[in-house]
């Protein structure tokens, strides 16, 4: 159950893998489940409906049904109509997890944060707290306070998903990115390095932690960095990573190239066209700089970039 799950139907499935521990043997129901599923996914929304009314009818245990009706009226622009259907069929089967996370899901999804919260509640008390299924209940919670803008609980709820499963990738990357933007640098760069441990070609965390070092240890920073560029040659994030090591090693030249190949793959974004600025300043040429600047700040700049680019374009007028 990947923190990107949208897909009420899809999480049904891999939420009933890790309720079961198993796959099922396919049965009439199945086909008629994928026979549904393919009507809704050609907008016959009609007779997908009464499809998945025929499963639920079908399969009285099973949820996939009601999910399937929620998520025929979800395709429709009808999600406040899809989560009451869901808190009635809940309501109906109260020893349903699944139609709690399904809520959870969609609740998630409708940025109704509070509800999605109280609905994976709901689930994770079903589960033993030192199981698997626990852990991946956590990925989601930590999903509704990270867009919340709860970071530290976002932290700590991942925090306890990574004590079940020390190893899943997606926990790692998702504790360490949660950790960088609350302003928990260190423990974010703990988390990247344990990705590395598991995957030492993830260009992900070398990137991430290279540009988190360029500060502190700009020469490991650029090891980092330049493992990075070699496997992933064309990704522009990457380059410009390892252009912010050059311009903090003070290697102007280097740099510029670097950036100047990301502007060019990328020219409406602010924050590359910052760094070639304020490469282009490091080596002396204000003239290039205050363009470059100039660019960046019309090209719908960060708050945090927009700040910064004003900052050097004070200091270019000196």
């Amino acid at each position: 159950m990947p923190s990107s799950c949208r897909h009420l139907l899809l999480c049904l499935v891999l939420l009933g893998f890790v309720l079961r521990g198993q796959q099922v043997t396919p049965t009439p129901a199945d086909s008629l489940f994928q026979f549904a599923a393919t009507q809704l996914s050609q907008g016959k929304y009609q007779e997908a409906e009464e499809s998945f009314r025929k499963l639920a009818d079908l399969e009285p245990t099973v949820s996939r049904g009601i999910l399937g009706i929620a998520e025929v009226w979800i395709a429709q622009k009808k999600g406040d109509d899809a989560l009451r259907f869901l808190q009635e069929e809940s309501g109906k089967h109260p020893d349903r997890p699944d139609l709690h996370f399904a809520i959870g899901n969609l609740a998630l999804r409708s940025a109704k944060y509070d509800l999605a919260l109280t609905e994976f509640q709901l689930v994770l008390d079903r589960f033993d707290r030192n199981s698997k299924a626990a852990a991946e209940i956590y990925l989601r919670m930590s999903d509704a306070y990270r867009l919340k803008g709860d970071l530290d609980f976002a932290a700590t709820v991942l925090q306890q998903a990574q004590t079940l499963q020390p190893d899943n990738l997606v926990v790692l990357n998702t504790l360490a990115g949660t950790l960088y933007v609350a302003g928990q640098k260190e423990g974010a760069a703990d988390q990247y390095r344990k990705i590395l441990e598991l995957d030492p070609k993830s260009g992900a965390a070398l990137n991430n932690l290279a540009y988190m070092l360029a500060d502190t240890d700009p020469t490991l920073a650029l090891a980092y960095a330049h493992r990075a560029r070699q496997l992933f040659p064309n990704e522009p994030q990457i380059a410009d990573t390892l252009g912010w090591v050059y311009f903090k090693l003070k290697r102007a030249d280097e740099a510029i190239s670097l950036f100047r190949e990301v502007v060019q793959k990328e020219p409406r974004q602010a924050t590359y066209r910052y760094h070639l600025a304020a490469a282009l300043e490091l080596k002396g040429d204000h003239v290039e700089a205050r363009k470059e600047s100039e660019a960046a700040l019309k090209s719908n700049p960060s708050k945090d970039d927009e700040e910064k680019i004003n900052e050097l374009l004070r200091n270019l007028r000196r």
